[in-house]
């Protein structure tokens, strides 16, 4: 039940691009065969002296997408698509998904998921409801077929560590943050703020963007996949990142957020992505980002892949 035959939906830029990089590091070693499906042409992916050819489709013309999914005989799909829109986010994957269910060779599907759980966290971040739509017709065609003819599972990498890179000075400081959009998630280090959720004492789960793709790079060859795959480089606490960047850039001013200043600051708005971040930081402050399951993927690949932690990657970036 290994995968060898991989198609990524919306690898061509931010986390998808890393997972297609992550492939694309142990193509050889594994034999893969890897396209990489685009709302537009453009052109192959190239990493580590191999190339994934970049094949544009339509997702709103189910029978487009599965010509394409049975030319390459594709046995497993990774969907990495993403959209401000929640409507055109949900029709785009679920059409995906039947493509892929019409497919006789496709045996694996994984969702955009690539945050903490977002079952767990929808009634508390709205926006989430469109990454939990696809849910259902995951776990029916699951039952119907059996484990041993159709598996998915969700990627769990938490917050991606890139943004910890957000400003920084060093030459080509522009690559901490990989395919990654800027975005200071409560750490701006180069402005010496911090904006933390709660007192800074609860955890969170950080990995960064490229050993996310060497995780699900290395996933692709188990033989199983569990409905949930949890990864992580560090398990830190906000106040412990905060200790080691403050040795490494100076006294940093610090604004400890309490529930009811989250609230206010979300105000009325819709909890469109704009507000995500917010959303996100009550959630934590709440409790509810707690890591619940072991970290799998960890264990399970852990002789493939030997991930950054948050110190090592601050002090790359950070250290004078």
């Amino acid at each position: 039940m290994k995968s060898q035959r991989i198609a990524v939906a919306g690898g061509t830029g931010g986390i998808g691009n890393h997972i297609v990089d992550g492939l694309l590091e142990v193509k050889d070693i594994y034999s893969l065969h890897i396209i990489v499906l685009s709302r537009s042409s453009k052109p192959a992916i190239s990493f580590a002296n191999s190339s994934a050819l970049v094949i544009a489709v339509d997702y709103n013309n189910i029978a487009n997408i599965e010509k394409v999914l049975n030319e390459h005989r594709i046995d497993t799909v990774l969907s990495t698509l993403s959209s401000d829109d929640p409507w055109l986010f949900q029709s785009s994957q679920n059409n995906l998904l039947t493509a892929a269910l019409n497919i006789p060779t496709v045996f694996r599907f994984s969702p955009s998921e690539y945050s903490h759980d977002s079952e767990a966290l929808v009634r508390t971040i709205p926006f989430f409801t469109m990454k939990t739509d696809i849910l259902k017709p995951l776990r029916q065609a699951k039952t119907a077929r059996g484990e041993d003819k159709f598996q998915y599972t969700l990627f769990h990498p938490g917050a991606f560590m890139n943004y910890l890179g957000y400003g920084n000075s060093k030459p080509e400081g522009d690559k901490a943050l990989g395919h990654l959009a800027p975005f200071p998630f409560v750490f701006d280090l180069k402005s010496r703020k911090v904006d933390v959720p709660g007192d800074g004492e609860r955890k969170m789960v950080y990995t960064t963007a490229e050993d996310v793709g060497r995780f699900v790079a290395a996933a692709t060859q188990l033989e199983r996949w569990e409905e949930h795959s949890n990864m992580m480089g560090s398990w830190v606490s906000f106040n412990e990142v905060i200790a080691v960047a403050e040795k490494l850039v100076g006294r940093l001013n610090i604004k400890y957020n309490t529930a009811e200043e989250i609230d206010q600051r979300i105000g009325g708005e819709d909890p469109s992505m704009k507000n995500l971040y917010l959303f996100i930081y009550k959630a934590i402050v709440e409790g509810k980002y707690e890591v619940t399951r072991p970290f799998n993927v960890n264990e399970t690949v852990g002789k493939m892949v030997k991930p950054v932690s948050v110190e090592e990657f601050l002090h790359r970036w950070w250290e004078a």
